[in-house]
């Protein structure tokens, strides 16, 4: 089986710690980075299927438009060379993160949420 994510997913699930929203979502989020491959589609996910944020497949969070998310979709595929409808291996994303990340970092982790969580100790 594979999973269906969007694009900034396929970046920032590779820092998943175990935190989320709620119990289910956690629950989610182990089950979709459990699947070999991943496909890769336009807007809401197997994450966002369960956010709490998701109302009428878009996301209404206070800290993130659904034209940010949009938009960080979109670059993180640029960055990755992937494109939707692909199918891909979680080694092959993996093994591309470390040539894209500070590009990734300066553009969308500074004033991220969820920083804390993905970079501990510190972010530069």
């Amino acid at each position: 089986m594979k999973a269906k994510l969007r694009g900034h997913h396929l970046i920032c699930l590779n820092f998943f710690r175990g935190e989320g929203y709620s119990e289910e979502f956690i629950k989610n989020i182990y089950s979709v980075i459990l699947k070999e491959k991943v496909e890769i589609v336009k807007g809401a996910d197997d994450v966002c299927a369960r956010c709490p944020y998701l109302k009428d497949n878009k996301c209404s969070s206070n800290e993130y438009t659904d034209e940010k998310i949009m938009l960080q979709d979109k670059e993180a595929l640029e960055l990755l060379g992937f494109r939707q409808g692909m199918i891909v291996d979680w080694r092959i994303i993996s093994d591309k993160l470390p040539r894209i990340m500070e590009e990734w970092k300066k553009q969308f982790c500074l004033d991220c949420g969820y920083q804390k969580v993905c970079f501990p100790f510190t972010l530069h």
